[in-house]
């Protein structure tokens, strides 16, 4: 009997917590990572793969997905991710994908707080929120998502949700705004500074607060954020790397359910009725997220149209608002130690198709703003971490065998395991 099930062999190797980067085999037995050396014997595994040419990483790890709508998990798994944390579910819905797309890739959620649907009203007290929580928690959820940037609560019950994660030891995640500040800018961003206390909190996507809509510089409202995350260690951060946000296009009433969608508007001069989004997507500015297959692709204009109104109106929607200034910063930005600011690259991807951890993640190690070990920190270490998966995010033996192969030229996966078994080979 071989020593080893697995042999990956020939490829470059990087790992954060490791320390490598360099060339190295590496052997997977059990499901963990057995051996990470410069040169191991094929006679000692059951199965070899040749990787020449090619980038064996840590699996990557995204913090924030919406994976609970059609093809997010496959999505997922073609774009090389290997452990994805839903951001808002709803929790049926997450568990109804997984079980229908079968993927193997690790996936948790956190239930949305809504008003009027996960809670009676804008201002729940404690108590309803801790019975909330109890409820998820005890049908699987990690936590909980406050969706302040669409539907948002008080300033006073967002605190108290926090507060009451904190208390029972449950995850929160909060897309920034409230009912006194509106959809996430600076301004709510401010706000949530105050609000939090001294609370652990996952601080959603906060590249969407940078914008420049409070200060009309995005630069100078990036500098603000990092300072501000820099003296406030109990908050994780995340930001993702494309130029498009996503939202709810729901029109309600004849005018946009979610905060969200009109915040992304009003940066090019529209309005948020139902008019208003008419003349967006038609003129191009707002695409619409539709099924094709099992992949999911942005509609433009005519198509775009037809579409969102053959859905009533119910879809996803993308709007090319996040400055590439304010990417770049957040991605790279360190504090005076050398520790990233921003813990951590995310998608706010999944079934909206932005899955750009590894295309645009890479650039950055293309462009020298990060060494390709930096990269697995940021995509791999630290939201495992952060996640509470000790033993994911490294190929040191001894963790889990989840890991992406990259061909780090043309910036795109091409292989993945979880626990050592194959998930995805050339995006199938």
């Amino acid at each position: 009997m071989a020593k080893y099930d697995l042999l990956l062999k020939g490829a470059r190797v990087a790992d954060y917590l490791l320390g490598v980067d360099g060339a190295y085999d590496v052997a997977v037995a059990g499901g963990k990572v057995a051996a990470v050396e410069p040169e191991i014997s094929v006679d000692e595994a059951d199965k070899v793969v040749y990787l020449q040419g090619k980038t064996v990483l840590p699996g990557i790890v995204d913090l924030h997905t919406h994976i609970s709508d059609p093809n997010g998990f496959r999505m997922l798994a073609r774009a090389g991710v290997t452990t994805a944390l839903d951001c808002g579910g709803p929790m049926d819905d997450f568990l109804e994908q997984a079980k229908k797309q079968e993927t193997g890739i690790n996936a948790a959620v956190i239930q949305q707080i809504k008003p009027g649907s996960t809670v009676s009203s804008d201002d729940p007290g404690c108590d309803e929120f801790r019975d909330v929580l109890h409820k998820w928690v005890s049908e699987g959820a990690l936590g909980l998502k406050l969706l302040g940037g669409h539907y948002p609560l008080t300033p006073e019950a967002t605190a108290r949700a926090i507060q009451v994660c904190n208390e029972e030891k449950a995850y929160v995640c909060f897309h920034i705004g409230t009912k006194a500040t509106g959809a996430g800018t600076l301004r709510s961003f401010r706000e949530a500074m105050g609000l939090v206390d001294k609370n652990h909190l996952h601080l959603a996507h906060v590249n969407s607060y940078c914008r420049g809509q409070v200060l009309g510089d995005p630069v100078a409202e990036t500098l603000e954020v990092i300072a501000s995350l820099n003296n406030n260690r109990n908050l994780m951060g995340e930001a993702y790397l494309s130029v498009f946000s996503g939202s709810p296009g729901k029109i309600v009433n004849g005018e946009l359910e979610s905060l969200g969608p009109k915040n992304s508007l009003s940066m090019a001069g529209y309005g948020g009725t139902e008019e208003e989004m008419k003349r967006a997507i038609l003129e191009g500015f707002a695409g619409v997220v539709a099924a094709k297959g099992d992949d999911n692709v942005v509609l433009k204009g005519e198509e775009a149209y037809e579409y969102w109104r053959a859905m009533g109106t119910d879809t996803t929607c993308t709007f090319p608002v996040t400055p590439g200034s304010t990417r770049f910063l957040l991605a790279t930005a360190k504090d005076e130690t050398g520790r990233f600011v921003v813990d951590a690259i995310s998608t706010d991807g999944g079934a909206i198709p932005r899955n750009f951890i590894v295309s645009k993640g890479l650039s950055l190690v293309h462009l020298d703003a990060m060494t390709l070990r930096e990269f697995t920190a940021k995509t791999s270490y630290f939201p495992a971490q952060i996640l509470g998966l000790s033993k994911k995010g490294s190929l040191t033996p001894g963790f889990d065998a989840d890991i992406t192969v990259v061909d780090l030229e043309a910036r795109r996966p091409v292989m993945s395991f979880v626990q050592g078994d194959p998930v995805m080979v050339d995006g199938v």
